[in-house]
């Protein structure tokens, strides 16, 4: 069976459900680190500083994912435990989902908290842009221009990005290439170490794919 690949979100995006009275609001966030995490968690409650509780779960480090859950106040595992469980049946990775609750008056139960808390945070990203991640190795590059040909016939083989690209008196760049290409990939660019061409592989990184970046 193949493994689900992993997936993050492209934008925030924002859902409400509500359950005898109780209104929930959730966010779901792209994160790159627990300084995003922080920033956008702080945010919210500054902007919502008189609802019931803030709950919220978050899951980042696509090499060896880390994840947390806050109930808020709320009776344990009934908030930040079945937010966390939409984040990984989703596959979803640097993700913060933050849901909001303004109490109606009605006590909804555990297994309604339960109940509401998922639907607020399966809303939210039901609605959001994902895009799938893969491991790519990043390949620092210099070469002279009569490469340029070769060098973008590479590009285009691979299906790679560029960036950081630079024009002086060699043509420098980093190009992403897919881990399970890259070992054909620095191959033939060992071959071309006589013409010129020069490379360095840095660590492995995961970016997404599709939607502006190459399958």
């Amino acid at each position: 069976m193949t493994e689900e690949p992993l997936k993050t979100l492209t934008r925030t995006s924002t859902a409400r459900y509500t359950d005898r009275g109780s209104r929930f609001h959730a966010w779901a966030f792209p994160v790159m680190d627990m300084k995003d995490i922080e920033t956008r968690r702080s945010g919210i409650a500054a902007r919502y500083p008189d609802a019931t509780h803030h709950c919220y779960a978050w899951r980042y480090n696509p090499f060896q994912p880390v994840e947390y859950a806050q109930d808020d106040g709320e009776p344990p595992g009934t908030a930040g435990l079945p937010i966390l469980g939409v984040i990984k049946s989703a596959h979803l990775v640097n993700v913060l989902i933050i849901v909001v609750r303004y109490y109606g008056g009605t006590k909804l139960g555990k297994a309604g908290l339960i109940h509401a808390y998922r639907e607020a945070a399966a809303l939210s990203i039901s609605i959001a842009e994902k895009r799938n991640l893969d491991r790519f190795i990043p390949i620092s590059i210099q070469y002279p221009y009569d490469q340029e040909n070769s060098i973008r016939e590479l590009v285009s083989r691979f299906r790679m990005n560029a960036d950081q690209e630079k024009y002086m008196e060699n043509i420098t760049m980093t190009l992403y290439c897919r881990e399970k290409h890259a070992s054909e990939l620095t191959g033939i660019l060992d071959h071309l170490a006589h013409l010129g061409v020069t490379y360095e592989p840095k660590p492995a990184c995961f970016r997404p794919v599709g939607n502006g970046h190459l399958n």
